[in-house]
C-alpha cells in the first residue's frame, strides 16, 4: 500500500498526460500560443527602433537652409518626409487625423535672419499621445537642429575669415562623449522582450496552473485525482503540474535561445546563469498559480485573480516606469511579483556583467516564493476532498 502511494504522482502524471494528448486546448495553452509571442514580438522591431516615422513640412523660406533641413530631415533613418503643405491649417489637419505624427513649419526671411544674426525660431509640433513615437521624433529633430544650426555658425564664421579650428572651438566648447553601457545600440527591442517575453510566458504558466487545477475542482473530479495520488495533495500537484512544468521551461530556454544565440542579444555573463533565471520564474509562477486557485477556489475567480497578477506584473518589473520612482508603498509592493526579480537579475548580470554572487539574494528571494502553495495547502485540500463547487 506504502509503495501504491508513492507511486500515486506516477498515476496522476499518466492521467495528465493522456488529457493532454485528447484535449487540444492543453496543446494549444502549452506550445501554440507561447511559439505564437515569440513569433510575433521577435519580429516586431527588426531594426529595434521604430523607423520612417511620418512628419510633414511647411516651407516659408523656400531658400537653400531650408531646402538642407528637409534633407537632413529625410536621411535620418527614424524620420520621413511625407508631404509638403503650404499652410499651419492644412497641416494640423493631417496631424490630428493620423496622416503625420508631427511637421515643422519654416518661417518666412528664416536664412536672412540667420545672416543677420537674429536667432530665428523654427516651431515643430508633435503628437505626444504616443510617448515613444513622439519622444523619438522630438530627439530625432534636436540632433538635426542642432547640427543644421553648427552647420550654418560655422560657414557664417568662415566667411568672416576665422580659422575652421578657431570657429569649431567656439561653436562647440565642450565635445560630451556618450557612451552607452549594456545596450550600446540603443536598441528598444532589448529592453521590450527581455522582459515582454517572459512576462507572457509568465501569464500563461498562471492561467493554466489555475486551469488544470480549478477544472478538477469544476468537474467534480477532485477526489478521484486525490485518491489516485495515494490521499497526497503534494503527489497530486507533482504528477499534475510536472508535464507543464517541463514544457514550460522548454518554451523558456527556447526564449532565452532566440533572444541571445538568434538576435544576438547582450549577454555578459554565461548562458547558465539566465537559464536558472527563467527556469526559477517557471516554478515561481506555477506556485503562484497555485497560491491562487487555493485562494479562491474556483475557477473563473482564480482565473480573474492570476490574469490580474500577471498584468500588473509588467508595470512593476520597472520595465516601463523606473520602481524608484514610484510612491513608497508601491515600491515595496513591487517585492510580490516575480517578474520584478526576474527583471534585475537579466538588467545586472546578462546586460551589465556583474558578478551573478551579487544576485544570489534575488535567486533566493524566488526561491522563497515556492513556499506560497504551504499557506493554502489546508484550504486547497479541504476544497478538493468537499468538492462543494459552487453550481452557479
Amino acid at each position: 500500500m506504502r509503495v501504491a502511494k508513492k507511486r500515486g504522482w506516477l498515476l496522476v502524471l499518466r492521467r495528465e498526460l493522456k488529457r493532454m494528448t485528447t484535449r487540444p486546448v492543453y496543446l494549444f495553452i502549452l506550445v501554440v500560443m507561447p511559439l505564437g509571442f515569440l513569433a510575433y514580438f521577435a519580429t516586431l522591431m527588426p531594426d529595434g527602433l521604430p523607423q520612417s516615422l511620418p512628419i510633414g513640412v511647411i516651407d516659408h523660406d523656400g531658400t537653400s537652409l531650408s531646402r538642407n533641413i528637409v534633407r537632413q530631415l529625410e536621411s535620418s533613418p527614424q524620420t520621413k518626409v511625407v508631404a509638403h503643405y503650404l499652410t499651419f491649417s492644412e497641416a494640423n489637419d493631417a496631424l490630428q487625423d493620423g496622416t503625420i505624427i508631427g511637421f515643422i513649419e519654416m518661417p518666412d526671411r528664416l536664412y536672412a535672419d540667420v545672416l543677420n544674426g537674429l536667432q530665428p525660431t523654427i516651431p515643430f509640433y508633435y503628437d505626444q499621445t504616443n510617448l515613444l513615437t513622439g519622444s523619438l521624433v522630438q530627439k530625432d529633430l534636436n540632433v538635426i537642429m542642432k547640427t543644421v544650426s553648427a552647420g550654418t555658425n560655422l560657414s557664417v564664421r568662415r566667411a568672416k575669415g576665422q580659422p575652421t579650428a578657431v570657429s569649431m572651438a567656439q561653436i562647440q566648447p565642450i565635445v560630451a562623449e556618450v557612451r552607452s553601457l549594456g545596450n550600446p545600440w540603443i536598441n528598444y527591442s532589448v529592453y521590450l522582450l527581455s522582459v515582454l517575453l517572459p512576462g507572457m510566458l509568465q501569464l500563461m504558466i498562471l492561467l493554466t496552473t489555475v486551469y488544470v487545477i480549478g477544472i478538477e475542482l469544476k468537474k467534480n473530479s477532485s477526489y478521484k485525482w486525490y485518491r489516485l495520488a495515494g490521499s497526497s495533495l503534494f503527489r497530486a500537484l507533482i504528477g499534475k503540474l510536472l508535464p507543464y512544468t517541463f514544457g514550460f521551461i522548454a518554451m523558456g530556454t527556447l526564449y532565452l535561445v532566440v533572444l541571445f544565440k538568434g538576435l544576438h542579444y547582450p549577454l555578459n555573463a554565461p548562458f547558465g546563469w539566465m537559464w536558472l533565471d527563467m527556469t526559477l520564474l517557471v516554478l515561481t509562477a506555477q506556485a503562484f498559480g497555485i497560491f491562487m486557485i487555493g485562494t479562491f477556489p474556483v475557477l473563473r475567480d482564480g482565473l480573474s485573480f492570476s490574469g490580474l497578477f500577471g498584468v500588473l506584473s509588467m508595470s512593476y518589473s520597472g520595465l516601463s516606469f523606473p520602481i524608484e520612482g514610484m510612491p513608497a508603498l508601491l515600491q515595496g509592493l513591487s517585492w510580490v511579483f516575480p517578474l520584478r526579480w526576474y527583471f534585475l537579475i537579466y538588467q545586472g548580470v546578462a546586460l551589465n556583467g556583474f558578478n551573478p554572487v551579487y544576485y544570489i539574494q534575488n535567486y533566493g528571494i524566488m526561491l522563497l516564493f515556492l513556499c506560497l502553495p504551504l499557506l493554502v495547502a489546508k484550504r486547497l485540500r479541504k476544497a478538493v476532498i468537499e468538492m462543494n463547487y459552487p453550481k452557479k
